[in-house]
């Protein structure tokens, strides 16, 4: 059977450009490694031969504004153990970026290889947009990471704690929702 979209086109880079895409990565959560489109790579202040191979994360760690380091590490190690959809903001030289993209598991259910992309969203930052919402957004990314350390360490009390906080947090979310009948239809 022949690969879904292997016939397709490639994506024009205008189009990527417009739509804030700066690369794909690969995590190997097993390996420690993160291998980095060029542009990426090249945006991290990267080798970007070298990281087209892998590249150690505390490499990639090491290119993070010091009050993200310690988050992202954090989520990207919970996340790379459970397994699942991945979506982590964090500043690295000036920029605002947005790593999106999915933890894969195999059919006995071990994690696999992580893939995604990484979006600049420095001037949405700038802007101001949605500011209350990306910072919830990081909150709801911490909880899910401790909820999974908690689970790991056979706490069910403690785990039953931060499910409440994680409900506070989906409350918080939900403020940010617009109501559907102030949306512009088309």
């Amino acid at each position: 059977m022949a690969d879904p979209g292997a016939d397709d086109p490639p994506i024009p880079q205008a189009m990527l450009d417009a739509a804030g895409i700066v690369g794909s990565w690969t995590h190997d959560h097993w390996a420690g490694t993160l291998m980095l489109s060029a542009p990426l790579a090249t945006l991290l202040g990267l080798d970007p031969a070298v990281a087209a191979t892998g590249l150690p994360l505390a490499d990639f760690l090491d290119r993070t504004h010091p009050e993200d380091r310690t988050r992202i590490e954090s989520y990207l190690h919970a996340v790379g153990e459970a397994g699942g959809p991945l979506e982590a903001e964090f500043r690295a030289g000036g920029r605002r970026l947005l790593m999106r993209g999915r933890i894969e598991r195999d059919a006995a259910g071990r994690v696999g290889p992580g893939r995604g992309i990484a979006l600049d969203l420095t001037e949405t930052a700038a802007a101001g947009q949605h500011q209350a919402e990306r910072t919830v957004n990081r909150m709801a990314e911490h909880a899910i990471a401790l909820r999974n350390l908690s689970e790991a360490l056979r706490r069910p009390d403690l785990t039953a704690r931060i499910e409440g906080l994680m409900l506070e947090i989906g409350f918080e979310l939900a403020r940010h929702l617009r109501d559907p009948a102030s949306r512009p239809r088309h």
